[in-house]
């Protein structure tokens, strides 16, 4: 019985086989029903016969390009099928496209699959270069989009959205988004095409239409109650301050509970997220609103303002504090009576160490030890105080009142004045610029009263250029974004004074306060003064400046970009790549990217080829492991810059990750035979291990490596300089901070700007103290009614290295920091 079954199994193959090879041969007949016919049958078999039906493509073809022929679609839809199954898919897409409606664009099977596939890629290709995709291209376009919006399925729908961005069709995008199912992973499409937008969307008009549109979709009732948070988050990316204090005065209109509880959740994601001028100007609009006299508007004034925040951060780090003074003591001692260069990086350690914490016992107990630093050392010294205390506002002209001469300390070293002021603006760099609250008296130091204090301190200063190089650095970091036109001028007289010293750091405190402004004229005016000045630290002040100044602009500084990266002067070169770097931070632009590439290996100049490497983590810091791609294989470079630019890169791109690529490549630079690659390669490590968890064996080892380099009696000086400071990273902020330059999809533009002048160590050891403005506490907080006295529920991310938090401290306030008497 088998074996006659088997028989006829292959005697009706034979048959069929047969019968679809007369079909095939039919299709030279001229008769167009008996063609018809033959194409029917070999549509239903072409997966089995499309060899011996290859042959005949030519004759196919030809009956699909006969306008009399009845059957012109079904012909299409054969020789699409045939050239599918010989890989030939652009014609396959091809024939598709002229088969029409016989073309299913829903069924799953693989050739329907791989021809969608085709479509959405030529499709995106057109849109993205410009072109006008064929008619009929763009109807098998929307019918995809169209079927599989009507879906239910959530990563189907995730390839709606991915297409349409990608294909910039908002009209599609909107439409998907609005039939989204009401489940808990519907409500995320919303989010995920956030995240999408951000992340792959280069085009800056288009990414702020998509946007748009996103915050009427977050805003509208489709599931229920709006989603405020991730509309504010939305609001900021789109820089519509309007709408926000709109929708917050909404919110504390209502006068309940609830809604005054979102709002003050809103403010304090405006705090983490938005730059100074934006929180300034939500401030003053629900300031001079109606409502300016309701306690709940006051509460929120104090959380945007920053106030709040900054107390509970200080608080925390105050009672959390980890860090162990012994590492600090066994470093001088290995040190001591040695150069000043290991000296002032162990000064800089503890100020990184002790960030935040408002603990300066170290110093007071080495009063001798320290009253050895002068000059510079002794500016960088004072102004390792501001890191100390960095936060504390309230008491901060107190605190650092005994080496400013106009508050009554008479103290007789510039250095140490310039050092105070650079050390105030550290101080206040955290807070926003703040306003009279409602029932309560303007702070005795806030933010605009800490502006004129500096003014004055510059107008009183004559041509004192440390004290004015201080003030020029503190002012920027006090009246970061505000484009104050008093302040302003006074910078430009000051970059016009031709003071090296003193036209740097003016150059860098314009940039500062121009952050982001893009003001064309400032530009100009800032490129022919560094042509015309003979200065090289001003002409790489002015470089870094409109790098600032173009900050978050991406195409708009291509201009500037272009001119700066062909001019003729290296440091000017330099400026291009700051300017790529600052324009389009966290873009991950390709076409930034390449450029940077390219300049790296292109540059005649040392100097440009190494920042050209170090910037592209700027570009790669919301995709780290892409960073790591990119500069895997320049970390073997013959250039030592070079080399030293991937270290500093992957430090960048990859730090507080712990990413185990990350650290491969470093180890290896950690070896290498140059002492100021090892240098960043120490620190690059710090900042990728910062807040690791002590189980990570790989911590503790890189800790005695450190130990043994710093007491190692033949190791370079550049090299124990990185080992020292690296030493104060890892354990930095008493073991309670990481490092950020992004946050749910924004940059942060403090620990941006923070990060980009810190690079500039190289040049100037004071700038390593800017890398303070990129360390986050890593808690979570809730705030006690008022916030008269903070209610903390730390909630580690990691338990801190070296131990549990310190008990019975969780209530205790940081006294008010007693003014430290420099020996």
């Amino acid at each position: 019985v088998s074996t006659q079954s088997t028989w006829g199994i292959t005697i009706s193959y034979q048959k069929e086989v047969v019968f679809l090879m007369n079909a095939i041969t039919a299709l030279q007949e001229e008769a167009k029903q008996i063609q018809s016919y033959a194409l029917k049958h070999i549509n239903v078999k072409v997966d089995q016969i499309w060899s011996a039906a290859s042959l005949h493509l030519a004759t196919i073809e030809e009956l699909f390009e006969d306008p009399s022929f009845p059957d012109r679609e079904l012909a299409a839809l054969v020789a699409s099928k045939i050239y599918y199954h010989l890989a030939a898919y652009s014609d396959a897409l091809h024939f598709a496209l002229g088969a029409g409606p016989l073309f299913d664009v829903a069924s799953t099977h693989e050739y329907n699959c791989c021809v969608v596939g085709k479509c959405l890629d030529k499709y995106m290709q057109h849109r993205q270069s410009g072109e006008d995709p064929p008619p009929a291209l763009e109807t098998m376009f929307n019918l995809v989009i169209e079927s599989w919006s009507n879906s239910k399925d959530v990563k189907l729908l995730k390839e709606v959205i991915g297409a349409t961005i990608s294909s910039r069709r908002l009209d599609l995008l909107e439409k998907c988004l609005t039939r989204c199912p009401d489940t808990p992973e519907g409500k995320g499409l919303l989010k995920f095409c956030l995240d999408m937008t951000v992340l792959h969307v280069y085009n800056r008009e288009f990414r702020q239409s998509v946007l748009k549109t996103l915050v009427r979709l977050f805003q509208s009732e489709m599931f229920g109650e709006p989603d405020y948070i991730n509309a504010v988050h939305t609001l900021l990316l789109v820089d519509d301050s309007s709408t926000v204090s709109a929708l917050l005065l909404d919110l504390l209109g209502q006068k309940t509970t609830q809604k005054d509880d979102l709002a003050s959740k809103i403010g304090f994601e405006l705090y983490a997220h938005c730059p100074p001028a934006f929180q300034k100007e939500v401030l003053d609009k629900l300031l001079g609103s109606e409502l300016k006299d309701l306690p709940s508007l006051a509460k929120l004034t104090q959380i945007l303002s920053g106030k709040a925040t900054s107390e509970l951060h200080l608080h925390f780090l105050y009672s959390q504090n980890q860090a162990d003074i012994t590492i600090l003591n066994t470093i001088k001692k290995t040190i001591e009576n040695r150069d000043s260069v290991l000296s002032n990086a162990l000064v800089m350690s503890n100020s990184l160490m002790y960030c935040g914490t408002s603990v300066d016992s170290f110093l007071r107990e080495n009063f001798e030890w320290l009253g050895k630093s002068t000059h510079w050392a002794k500016f960088t010294a004072t102004a390792s105080l501001g890191l100390i205390h960095r936060g504390h506002v309230k008491k901060s002209l107190d605190l650092l009142a005994p080496y400013l001469t106009s508050s009554g300390g008479g103290i007789s070293s510039p250095y140490q004045e310039g050092g105070a002021l650079y050390a105030l603006g550290l101080i206040h760099s955290p807070v926003c610029h703040d306003n009279p609250v409602t029932g309560e008296a303007q702070a005795a130091q806030g933010q605009q009263q800490i502006i004129n204090y500096m003014l004055d301190a510059i107008r009183n200063a004559g041509q004192n250029e440390q004290l004015l190089h201080g003030a020029c650095l503190g002012l920027g970091l006090t009246a970061m974004t505000l484009a104050d036109e008093a302040v302003c001028n006074q910078l430009k007289d000051l970059l016009n004074m031709d003071s090296a010293v003193v036209g740097e750091a003016a150059a860098i405190g314009l940039g500062m306060v121009m952050l982001g402004s893009a003001n064309k004229e400032l530009c100009d005016e800032l490129m022919q003064y560094g042509q015309d000045t003979q200065h090289e630290k001003i002409t790489r002040g002015i470089a870094m400046a409109l790098a600032l100044v173009m900050y978050n602009r991406e195409d708009e500084a291509d201009t500037l970009i272009e001119a700066l990266c062909s001019h003729k002067d290296a440091i000017f070169r330099c400026g291009g790549v700051y300017v790529i770097a600052m324009a389009y931070a966290g873009t991950a632009n390709s076409k930034a990217i390449e450029r940077l590439l390219n300049m790296s290996v292109s540059d005649v100049a040392d100097d440009v080829r190494r920042y050209a490497i170090a910037y592209l983590g700027f570009l790669t810091f919301k995709k780290p492991k892409y960073c790591i791609d990119l500069v895997r294989l320049l970390a073997d470079s013959y250039n030592t810059h070079t080399r030293y630019g991937v270290a500093m890169a992957i430090g960048i791109a990859c730090a507080g990750t712990g990413l185990k690529d990350a650290v491969e490549i470093l180890e290896r630079l950690c070896k290498d035979g140059v002492d100021y690659i090892r240098q960043m390669a120490f620190i690059a490590l710090a900042m990728v291990y910062i807040h690791q968890p002590k189980a990570n064996e790989k911590v503790g080892e890189f800790r005695n490596q450190l130990e043994a380099r710093i007491k190692d009696k033949h190791e370079e000086t550049m090299t124990k300089f990185g080992c020292i400071t690296a030493t104060g990273i890892l354990d930095a902020g008493g073991r309670n901070v990481s490092i950020a330059l992004h946050s749910n999809s924004h940059n942060l533009m403090k620990p941006i700007v923070g990060m980009a002048i810190f690079t500039q160590y190289w040049y100037w050891y004071s700038y390593f103290l800017l890398l303070s403005m990129t360390f986050h506490p890593v808690t979570e907080t809730c705030e006690a009614e008022e916030f008269k006295r903070p209610i903390h529920q730390w909630e580690l991310k990691d338990t801190p290295i070296g131990g549990t938090g310190l008990q019975g401290d969780e209530d205790q306030e940081p006294g008010p920091p007693e003014p430290f008497p420099w020996p």
